[in-house]
């Protein structure tokens, strides 16, 4: 989960190579043959027993080399595919009944899961602005850096993509098949972040930099190793910090906190039907969940560093 350089050392040294001479090929105690046996049998021959074998060896491998890489991208897909899909159900809702509670309470429950599920591997960062701030506070190494941050954008792309084709009836039904991004038919708003019309982008700014910033504090000081009440429950705290920051000063914004959050989906929307002015509307809204999460991580990173830690 989101931690500090104790916690990467402490994951990262406790990861070891798998001995291919413990992958089991024979169940000897299943009276009944399994797969493995079945592949060992002599009917299928030496060459397709070492075929088989040689699949299994190299399928460990690839995963150890590149299970970073790959918890990252599978959690940042859970991640944007259930907060997604909270605002799908709020904006598709048949009656109209949207609550920013719910909302606030899906993007925690979202992150937790999504933490629950990358944290023992990676250390379950999911967002660049997290990363970065990591890289330049806590001695995360910057030839990590991107393999992160790319595995969190194609994470968080694929996670709206999957979403979509689980919604797309529905999306259909509600707009009556014409893509539209913002209005009383938008949908845009189900991936990417938008603030309401009458919101200024500094406002907007704001919201995302003090958020994020707070969003550090909270992952900085769960994860430093003398605050066991919390550390033991880093993951829990850290959806609460995401929920109660949304129900407070979430609104404004959109409530992104996260580059690879908002740039994923939006792309997506782009390439599915929505069009490239997602990057253009609202005075080139884009750019703010993009930046701002970032300069927000700094500033938080820094206030950790310099009067907490």
């Amino acid at each position: 989960m989101y931690s500090t350089r104790s916690s990467f050392t402490a994951i990262h040294n406790n990861l070891s190579r798998v001995n291919n001479e413990d992958i089991p090929f024979e169940n000897k105690q299943s009276k009944e043959p399994s797969v493995l046996t079945l592949y060992n049998s002599d009917e299928l021959g030496t060459s397709q027993r070492s075929s088989y074998q040689k699949f299994v060896r190299r399928s460990q491998e690839f995963k150890m080399q590149h299970r970073e890489f790959l918890a990252e991208f599978i959690g940042t897909l859970i991640l944007v595919l259930l907060t997604c899909g909270f605002c799908a159900e709020q904006t598709l809702n048949i009656e109209k009944s949207k609550s920013w509670l719910t909302s606030s309470l899906g993007s925690g429950l979202s992150v937790l899961i999504g933490i629950c599920v990358a944290g023992h591997v990676s250390g379950g960062h999911l967002n660049p602005a997290i990363t970065i701030a990591f890289w330049v506070f806590s001695g995360f190494p910057i030839r990590k850096v991107p393999m992160y941050i790319t595995a969190q954008l194609l994470g968080a792309f694929s996670g709206a993509a999957l979403l979509y084709s689980i919604v797309e009836p529905a999306i259909s039904q509600f707009d009556h098949g014409k893509r539209q991004i913002l209005g009383e038919l938008g949908t845009a708003g189900i991936f990417g972040t938008y603030p309401p019309l009458y919101v200024g982008t500094g406002s907007a700014v704001a919201s995302e930099v003090v958020g994020t910033a707070m969003l550090l504090l909270v992952v900085m000081v769960t994860g430093h190793p003398n605050n066991l009440p919390f550390r033991t429950a880093q993951g829990a705290m850290i959806a609460l910090g995401v929920t109660t920051i949304s129900l407070c000063i979430g609104y404004t914004s959109g409530f992104s906190l996260n580059p690879a959050r908002d740039f994923g989906p939006r792309l997506f929307t782009a390439v599915a039907g929505w069009g490239i002015d997602v990057f253009t509307v609202h005075h080139y809204y884009a750019l703010v969940p993009m930046f701002a999460p970032i300069l927000g991580g700094l500033a938080g990173g820094f206030i950790y560093t310099v009067f907490i830690d």
